[in-house]
């Protein structure tokens, strides 16, 4: 079914922090159950949808959102949940022909890596040393803990994919 309460709050982060999707054409669906990956709940899913579907459909992209994990989000991480799959949706001027318009893709996330590895050689890449470096200077964000909790209990879901 669609997602009006999804397209509500990616009407407010698109123009301030997509911009690239202004003119993206995405269609916002719940699905009833989300999957699971890697044994960690999937709360969304971003597809890019191309050849004849793009053409039947007309959309770049289909974002899916797992009712049974919204209905248990506070508003707060709804909105993280929403901007996380806006930032797997990716688009960019071609390069090969400037006047055909925006290249449509699916981003992956900065970074992935295990907690415990992260506890036994910290930041070992540069994408984690940009995560470390921006999450020292967010107040609302305590790396050090967020790695010793979650190399201790699993606790956390598999945001999205």
């Amino acid at each position: 079914m669609d997602a009006e309460a999804v397209s509500e709050i990616a009407k407010r982060l698109i123009p301030k922090y997509h911009s690239e999707l202004a003119t993206a054409r995405i269609r916002y669906v719940f699905v009833d159950k989300g999957g699971k990956k890697g044994g960690k709940a999937v709360f969304g899913k971003a597809r890019r949808i191309s050849g004849v579907l793009e053409f039947m459909l007309e959309l770049d992209f289909l974002v899916e959102v797992a009712l049974d994990s919204w209905n248990d989000l506070s508003d707060t991480r709804r909105s993280a949940l929403v901007d996380h799959l806006l930032s797997r949706c990716w688009g960019e001027e071609s390069e090969d022909d400037p006047g055909a318009g925006m290249v449509w893709s699916i981003k992956e996330p900065d970074v992935s890596e295990f907690a415990d590895i992260i506890q036994r050689h910290g930041a070992w890449t540069d994408d984690l040393r940009n995560l470390q470096n921006i999450m020292s200077v967010s107040k609302e964000v305590d790396f050090p803990s967020i790695v010793r909790k979650n190399s201790k209990v699993e606790t956390s879901s598999a945001m999205a994919s």
